[in-house]
């Protein structure tokens, strides 16, 4: 049976297809993409795919029941863990890159989330009508703050956003607790649906690891079919072999290692396999290397034999930020009316998707009217890159220990022209990863 929390998250559901449906002009705006999504989401090969988890889902129901872990009790949990645990698992385990990191987000977030909807399921629930404004408040908060992380300009709204949706969570925390004690419930059954919703996802990470290692192989597969002649099966088992059936080897089979289906059968195939491993070690070793440097060189001041700086910490993000600075001014040109601009720094720069502070230490500014243009920062560790330009799609470079006082394109030789001399020995350096 429902509870009233379960109740009221159905009733909100129906309610918001009903509208959607009767309301003609959010049915226009919304039914077609609803249907799209449907027929995206119910092709041939997905639902087997969804057979096929809800049969794993069975069996490893089936023999919790053996063990006596289950019983017809449990079907609402059991159906509840598969579309909200199960489901998105399955899909998730797409995107990871080994054995070990979905195993640890198995853990650490999955069981997490079972701990919750078991919370959920059991604990106690406020009353039907206060269910349905709680969850319709909740809900409408969640958006508003997902709004609100968009824009560095909706960052009080955003805290506010934060701020309201704790005082809810303590509400309802206390509620419980409150209820809880008063009211305790089936403790037996409570820890037979946490040990249930901690079972069905763990007896499945064998099933979660088969279909990401089965996605990326067909992947590799389609790859070759694309770029390369198709693989032959021997080639095939080969590549297989070659990986080892781990996940962290195949994700790693990039394009860089097509020479692969040029392999002319099963042993030409496991020489190349073994050439791909050899490379992915050297790759190891070398990453390795580069972040002991960067530790090593963390602090420290001046540069090496070669003019390069020896603290490089956020050398790499800073270039890459600094490159795209140049295609968004000469993207932008145009559109600024015939003139670079130094008004859209924040934004260009997206500090916050590449992991640099809100407060990033870049700076544009332009000169003659808007027709040269410099941007630079200074790095943690004191070194100042910078790039600019003079013509439409020049490009110069400048390092040196503070921010350029002159401008691209006139004559200084702390400026180099990218096209027509030799790059500063910071710009010259690869600073990205080895792997």
């Amino acid at each position: 049976m429902l509870t009233s929390r379960e109740l009221a998250t159905v009733i909100i559901i129906l309610v918001a297809f009903a509208v959607v449906l009767a309301v003609p002009k959010f049915r226009a705006h919304m039914g077609p993409s609803l249907i799209a999504v449907l027929r995206a989401a119910f092709v041939p090969r997905l639902i087997w795919l969804y057979l096929v988890i809800v049969l794993v889902t069975a069996a490893s129901t089936a023999l919790a029941w053996v063990i006596g872990l289950w019983d017809l009790s449990l079907l609402k949990d059991a159906v509840i863990i598969t579309l909200t645990v199960v489901f998105p698992m399955t899909f998730r385990s797409l995107a990871f890159k080994s054995g070990g990191e979905l195993t640890h987000k198995l853990v650490r977030e999955t069981l997490g989330l079972t701990v919750l909807l078991t919370i959920y399921l059991d604990a106690a629930p406020l009353p039907l009508g206060w269910e349905v404004v709680y969850q319709l408040a909740v809900t409408f908060v969640v958006l508003l703050q997902a709004v609100a992380s968009t824009k560095p300009e909706y960052a009080s709204a955003k805290r506010l956003c934060d701020i309201v949706l704790s005082l809810l969570g303590a509400f309802i925390l206390v509620w419980t607790t409150v209820t809880v004690m008063e009211t305790p419930p089936d403790w037996s059954e409570f820890f037979q649906s946490l040990f249930f919703g901690f079972w069905l996802p763990l007896t499945l990470l064998p099933f979660f690891y088969l279909f990401g290692f089965y996605a990326v192989t067909e992947k590799t597969l389609a790859r070759f079919r694309a770029f390369k002649k198709p693989l032959s099966w021997r080639v095939t088992a080969a590549v297989m072999i070659g990986t080892r059936l781990r996940l962290s080897v195949l994700t790693r089979f990039s394009g860089r290692y097509n020479y692969v289906g040029d392999a002319t059968g099963f042993r030409d195939g496991l020489k190349q396999m073994a050439r791909f491993r050899a490379d992915l070690d050297r790759r190891d070793a070398e990453e390795s290397a580069r972040l002991e440097r960067l530790a090593n060189n963390s602090g420290s001041r001046g540069v090496d034999e070669e003019g390069r700086h020896l603290d490089r910490r956020e050398f790499e993000v800073t270039k890459k930020r600094l490159d795209w600075i140049w295609t968004c001014q000469n993207g932008q040109y145009e559109r600024q009316g015939g003139r670079y601009w130094d008004h859209l720094t924040d934004l260009i720069v997206d500090a916050e998707k590449h992991g640099l502070p809100s407060q990033h230490g870049f700076v544009v500014e332009i000169a003659d009217g808007g027709q040269t243009w410099r941007a630079w920062r200074r790095t943690p560790g004191g070194a100042v890159l910078a790039v600019g330009g003079k013509e439409r799609r020049s490009m110069f470079y400048y390092q040196g220990g503070e921010p350029p006082s002159d401008w691209p394109g006139r004559g200084s030789g702390a400026w180099r022209d990218a096209a027509r001399e030799d790059w500063p020995p910071d710009w010259d350096y690869n600073d990205g990863t080895r792997l």
